[in-house]
């Protein structure tokens, strides 16, 4: 293979690598040329195929370029740049006839790479943009060393790569981050975890216990509270159409409330998957009220923006509810038909004279011992569907046992709210954390009781277990919770590696997606810089300045050495070379030079002439003129040392 040939066969290789997850996200159209015009360059090469026209490639580009119009209209955003640059991949490739070509389809992939962080910032795909900028790195560097084997230009790429990380983790740190998403670009058609929505609905909460997705995870600074008393609360429903539960009343903001240091206070840092709505998932019930975000009045706390990206919040909450005015007659209402039998048992118990608390307790004891069973497949309900749950079909989820209980008792006039969020979260031994998964999906109630809202649980008392062991309690055992000791043992072992993943990939959400604006500026105040101030601005640009030079300092000095020490090397090996000879006869002249010395040997020792002849040749380029592989010559030494030249 020729010179040129290899050059571009390797540089073609790092362009694939760079383009390669953009190969099912961009149009098939996209996809399509770009493979035919490098599939067609390659041809170039190896066949001897004529470069395109300077007509045709005008015409292709311009096409590309309406194309790409057409597909996503005025709307330039991220799958339109992604697109059109993979176009200028492949157009570009028909075009490349120097190494300046090359040079310039390099540079171009490193967009590419970059671009990848628009659509996924994961573990998986962050190491495979590293391994995309060691491929593409390593296809400069033999652009420039003209060596035929990639080995030594894969040490070079690795080097400078190494001596490239100080820096980035240096202004990584201290050079300033911009609030918002990347670049200000959104698009959230792919984005978002699935989730329940602001309705409820028989079903609604069911269909997710199978859903092991994540939707946030929790850092608690102390201890993990029981799994019984984490209810995350979402949204609090206050309307009822006969079918399904929604919000339909306005909302205020809550009362600015002083957290007074308390033993029942709990810390926490939640860490929330995006979802595409404003809904923030707090322990019940928040009292902070952190940056970008807004406590209702009904203790729900509520992102200022869509939550289109992963966002940490550090949230401070109290298990006990404040007193509050009493609400008006919207939080008794009711359809005017509709469940006749429901409507009689909160009559009967009102003219009983139950009050508030006894209501519930009427409610809680008809669940607990009127033969009801909870279950992820009650069957479907039509009609009147809270008389059909309670006197008829009597299996449901934890939505069912909510709407059910949340009816009888506003039929019974007692002020009621429907509750929905998660509950509960499977601690993560490896990091010590929470992990709330879909699955974890819940409904309760809140009851007006003694001048505050009151929480009420009817899966305590229906299915305790789902409090204490989630959700995966009653999926083993719909699927069978028998199963062989060996597959078991297997269970066990995925369930390891997959909190491993897990926690390995929510490190790399907290301490490297999640170093915000706010975090950095939090590191900034604990090593005592404050940009706010000229005076801390000075010192935090001394400090990035500093470190700067301290970096470059160290590479250049690191570059240095190693020339030195490479050099010496050479030196070395070639006193051996020459030892050597002399032991034959020919000894070096102390003014003789090395082309000379070997020209000397080749005519008095025909037979030794093209192997010396070679050496010395590689040896001029290491010591002269800054190319070869030290490697290389090594070896070509120690084979005519031992004779087997």
């Amino acid at each position: 293979m020729s010179h040129d040939k290899r050059r571009f066969s390797v540089t073609l290789l790092a362009l694939a690598v760079a383009f390669a997850p953009h190969l099912l996200r961009v149009p098939v159209f996209v996809s399509g040329f770009v493979c035919a015009a490098w599939g067609y360059a390659l041809g170039m090469q190896y066949r001897g195929w004529a470069v395109p026209a300077r007509w045709l490639r005008v015409v292709l580009a311009l096409t590309c370029l309406a194309l790409v119009l057409f597909t996503y209209g005025r709307s330039f955003g991220r799958d339109a740049g992604v697109a059109l640059l993979s176009l200028m991949l492949g157009l570009k490739a028909v075009e490349s006839k120097s190494v300046r070509d090359l040079l310039a389809l390099l540079f171009l992939s490193y967009f590419v790479v970059v671009t990848n962080v628009l659509y996924s910032q994961t573990l998986v795909m962050s190491a495979y943009m590293i391994f995309s900028v060691i491929a593409v790195t390593v296809a400069l560097a033999h652009l420039h060393s003209g060596e035929a084997r990639l080995l030594p230009d894969l040490r070079r790429g690795a080097t400078l790569l190494m001596q490239a990380l100080p820096l980035a983790l240096l202004l990584f740190v201290f050079f300033p981050r911009l609030q918002g998403a990347l670049w200000g670009v959104h698009d959230d058609r792919d984005e978002g975890v699935s989730g329940f929505s602001d309705t409820l609905e028989p079903g609604s909460v069911s269909e997710l216990s199978l859903s092991g997705e994540v939707a946030f995870r929790v850092d608690f600074p102390g201890v993990i509270p029981e799994r019984d008393k984490l209810y995350w609360r979402g949204l609090v429903l206050d309307s009822f159409d006969g079918v399904k539960w929604f919000r339909d009343l306005p909302f205020e903001l809550a009362e600015k409330r002083e957290v007074v240091p308390s033993a029942d206070l709990v810390e926490y840092a939640l860490t929330l998957e995006p979802h595409n709505k404003e809904w923030i998932f707090a322990l019940d019930l928040p009292v902070s009220v952190p940056r970008g975000t807004v406590l209702r009045s009904d203790q729900t706390l509520v992102s200022m923006r869509v939550v289109q990206a992963r966002v940490r919040h550090e949230l401070v909450s109290l298990p006990v509810p404040a007193v509050s005015a009493p609400p008006g007659p919207s939080w008794t209402a009711l359809p005017e038909d509709g469940n006749p039998r429901a409507r009689e048992l909160a009559r009967q118990w009102l003219d009983a004279g139950h009050g508030p608390r006894e209501m519930v307790e009427a409610v809680l004891s008809l669940f607990r011992s009127g033969g009801f069973a909870y279950s992820l497949r009650p069957g479907a309900l039509e009609g009147d569907i809270v008389d059909q749950f309670l006197f008829e079909s009597r299996r449901g989820y934890c939505e069912h046992y909510a709407s059910a209980m949340a009816f009888v008792l506003r039929a019974a006039g007692v002020p009621v709210r429907v509750v929905v969020g998660y509950q509960g979260g499977e601690r993560n031994p490896l990091g010590g954390y929470l992990i709330v998964r879909q699955s974890d999906a819940h409904a309760w109630v809140e009851v007006w009781m003694e001048g505050r809202w009151t929480r009420v649980d009817p899966t305590s008392v229906v299915a305790p277990q789902r409090l204490v062991s989630g959700a995966e309690f009653f999926v083993a055992q719909g699927q069978g919770a028998l199963m062989p000791e060996g597959a078991q043992a297997l269970r066990r072992m995925g369930r390891f590696f997959k909190l491993g993943w897990d926690s390995a990939n929510n490190s790399w959400n907290q301490w490297v997606l999640g170093f915000s604006h706010e975090r950095q500026r939090g590191l900034w105040d604990r090593l005592g810089f404050d940009p706010t101030t000229r005076a801390g601005a000075g010192k935090l640009a001394g400090a990035l300045a500093l470190g700067l030079a301290a970096v470059l300092g160290a590479v250049f000095w690191s570059m240095l050495r190693s020339r030195h020490e490479a050099r010496d090397r050479v030196v070395e090996v070639y006193e051996r070379f020459c030892r050597k000879l002399a032991r034959l006869g020919l000894p070096r002249g102390l003014a003789e030079g090395p082309l000379d010395f070997a020209g000397r040997v080749a005519r008095l020792r025909p037979d030794l002439g093209p192997a010396v002849r070679g050496i010395v040749e590689e040896y001029v380029g290491l010591r002269y003129g800054g190319r070869g592989d030290v490697d290389e010559f090594k070896r070509l030494v120690g084979e005519f040392i031992r004779g087997k030249v």
